[in-house]
């Protein structure tokens, strides 16, 4: 694997194969003129993400989709893949992400969930297993698990993720507004629902008002 293609294609090489995957029950080719109607990236940045691939995808009518969809999960990784991952804190956020069915026939297994109140851990209703964030080193280390999802407090938030560190975890989506301070060789990955929102109103600061 090409450790030199930049964090921004990667993210959207992620995105493309997920498109991909949909388009593929209808058609079989898509253009990059195509790609950016649906995606609203350009056609330039699509054919320069695709071209580090340094795969020949293309045909005189656009990419074959079932090719592109191969050569971009050598990067990615593997849909047939089992990544463990874990939620870490189960308020709101973590209740609604038990129920989220989006993980079925991915890569990604939640195995456990972990929260400070055991009352939480006992009564939640969850297709996987529930433990006391006082458990989390045993669970973590004998189930394997490689990521967490973090929905936790913003106070502690730091503190759990330097726990999490400890006890093996490579990599943790962080739902909270807090910025992490981990070593280097650990991937966070921040989702924020305001800084989506900002983001939109910026671009209606700058292409002006559609009203």
């Amino acid at each position: 694997m090409k450790t030199d293609i930049p964090k921004p294609t990667l993210d959207r090489l992620v995105s493309l194969a997920r498109l991909l995957n949909q388009l593929e029950k209808d058609v079989s080719v898509v253009s990059s003129a195509e790609l950016e109607k649906l995606t609203g990236w350009s056609r330039d940045t699509i054919r320069r993400d695709i071209s580090l691939l340094g795969a020949n995808c293309s045909t005189a009518s656009g990419y074959k989709i079932s090719e592109l969809k191969t050569t971009i999960h050598k990067y990615i990784g593997s849909p047939d893949e089992t990544i463990k991952c874990c939620i870490v804190g189960l308020g709101r956020m973590g209740e609604a992400l038990m129920e989220y069915s989006g993980f079925a026939n991915t890569a990604f297994k939640l195995v456990a969930g972990f929260d400070s109140n055991v009352n939480r851990t006992e009564t939640l209703r969850s297709p996987f297993p529930l433990y006391t964030t006082t458990q989390m080193e045993s669970v973590i280390k004998n189930e394997r698990i490689e990521f967490a999802i973090l929905t936790v407090p913003e106070q502690s938030a730091q503190a759990v993720a330097e726990k999490l560190v400890e006890y093996g975890i490579t990599g943790i989506v962080n739902f909270t507004t807090a910025i992490l301070s981990l070593p280097e060789t650990i991937k966070i990955e921040n989702i924020s629902v305001l800084d989506a929102l900002q983001k939109l109103a910026a671009q209606y600061s700058v292409l002006g008002s559609k009203k």
